[in-house]
């Protein structure tokens, strides 16, 4: 005789939790997370395409400072959009489709005859990848309870780490390939062309394993979608559980949060985005919109913007046999316009120094243990915590660097600066947490917008300066820093912290 099972209507948290944690969520997890390692190769691949294309593209300082921001300067650009389509769309959708964009703007981008094309290309494809830039957080999360989220969303920023342990270990492969394919376009395919194919190859992937997973069941029912919303629900569970799907014990979602999607469907695509967005800058959302975007913006210009320019950094250390500091090896103390004519006219080199592989390997792998350690203990320790915890320690080291000589001790302690990446992920869980599910894709999406404009400025000003005022650039990261410290202070902590901290006291 078959088991009667007693179903009830249930609100979200409720129903999500009787799927269990499993077999769903860990492949959540995987296309997730595979899709944040997507969009940093896409962004971060050219610190080792420009010094790889730089003769053949014949690129200056200053196109070298554009290519190394281009990326970034797409995301930015495209990020209110993506994350406007993901509340009013859907979140898969959007994903699926900037991946598959990437992906092919990648391929398009390789074949680029000259610098400027290749920056146009790589432009768009930055716009487009910024879609799961925008999205990808949100996704993911919202397949998961309160007590779960914050820690699966802190995993998936593991994948960053794999992305910064992939690019290098890609470079390696075929950057040293010597071969010359004459395709009759007035130009030849080098191992460099092969290597921007290859960086946008997971986005062709990722996207295969993304085809095969629902929309986000909280994202189904803020639509209005409450039976598709309530058969992803089951999915889940079936999943997880082994059990038939009409198992599931719940008959209906009671949704709690508050429904804006329809009106912004009403309205045009212009209107919809100014009303998704102006909730964001008013009471009660506008300090916590300023405080994560300026928590955003800096951590991307310093780790990001200066990563940007760690290739180009260990290359000049590397030419010295004896102990010299970061601005002595860059020579910026006898700097001077007839200098830049010299740095733009000598014998074109297109190599690089075997270290800064090797460097950017140990870096990106310490980032992942690191980002399994603040997986692990974020529900515990909590996000502000650990903000204010890396952010000292990264600006310390940081400070040491630059005022530091040898070879050795110099990308120990720049590398510890650049663990500042991790904060990323701790920021973007507290940005989930801060806000309701129709205002939370528009939110990481502007958040992170201003992350990525930062990333644009810090590359930037690093590529102006560290060749002319050297000491003045590691001066402006300080004061960035310092910044972020006071900032965490200051961050207020999220709805789920307090309800965690409340049974304690």
């Amino acid at each position: 005789m078959a088991k009667c099972i007693e179903k009830t209507p249930e609100n979200f948290e409720n129903a999500v939790t009787k799927t269990g944690f499993g077999k769903f969520n860990l492949y959540v997890l995987l296309i997730g997370g595979g899709c944040v390692m997507a969009v940093i190769m896409e962004t971060m691949g050219m610190m080792f395409i420009i010094p790889a294309a730089v003769c053949d593209l014949d690129l200056d300082l200053t196109s070298k400072g554009l290519l190394a921001s281009i990326s970034f300067l797409g995301v930015v650009s495209s990020s209110h959009i993506w994350g406007f389509l993901a509340d009013t769309r859907g979140r898969r959708n959007v994903l699926l489709t900037s991946m598959m964009l990437g992906f092919l703007t990648s391929v398009l981008s390789s074949l680029a005859p000259n610098a400027w094309s290749f920056i146009l290309i790589r432009y768009l494809n930055g716009f487009l990848i910024g879609g799961a830039s925008a999205v990808v957080y949100a996704y993911v999360g919202e397949f998961h309870n309160n007590l779960n989220r914050p820690k699966v969303v802190s995993w998936i920023a593991t994948f960053v780490a794999l992305g910064n342990v992939m690019l290098p270990a890609l470079s390696w492969i075929i950057l040293p390939l010597d071969f010359k394919l004459d395709l009759h376009l007035g130009y030849e395919f080098k191992s460099w062309r092969l290597l921007v194919i290859a960086i946008g190859s997971p986005s062709l992937l990722f996207s295969i394993g993304l085809y095969y997973l629902p929309e986000s069941p909280k994202c189904l029912l803020s639509l209005g979608k409450f039976d598709e919303g309530l058969q992803a629900l089951k999915k889940m569970y079936a999943c997880n559980t082994g059990n038939d799907t009409e198992s599931f014990p719940v008959s209906a979602i009671i949704w709690e949060e508050e429904r804006k999607v329809d009106e912004y469907k009403k309205s045009g695509i212009l209107k919809s985005i100014i009303q998704q967005t102006v909730p964001l800058f008013k009471f009660p959302y506008l300090t916590k919109t300023f405080m994560v975007c300026l928590l955003q913006f800096g951590t991307f210009a310093s780790s990001s913007g200066l990563f940007m320019w760690y290739p180009e950094i260990l290359n000049n250390i590397e030419q010295y046999s004896s102990d010299v500091g970061i601005c002595e090896a860059l020579g910026n103390h006898n700097y001077s316009s007839q200098d830049e004519i010299r740095l733009e006219s000598v014998t074109c080199a297109d190599s690089i120094d075997n270290a800064v592989y090797e460097s950017s390997l140990i870096i990106g792998g310490t980032l992942a243990l690191l980002y399994m350690v603040i997986g692990s203990i974020i529900t515990i320790v909590g996000g502000k915590n650990l903000l204010l915890l890396f952010f000292t320690v990264t600006s310390a080291c940081g400070i040491a660097a630059q005022l530091t000589q040898g070879s050795l001790l110099i990308k120990i302690l720049m590398g510890v600066f650049l663990m500042a990446s991790s904060c990323v992920g701790i920021i973007n869980t507290v940005v989930v947490e801060l806000y309701p599910t129709h205002l939370r894709g528009m939110a990481l999406a502007i958040s992170l917008m201003a992350g990525r404009f930062g990333a644009v400025t810090g590359s930037y000003i690093t590529g102006q300066l560290i060749y002319k005022l050297c000491d003045f650039t590691f001066y402006i990261f300080g004061l960035d820093h310092l910044i972020l410290i006071i900032t965490t202070i200051l961050l207020p902590t999220s709805p789920l912290a307090k309800k965690l901290i409340e049974p304690m006291t």
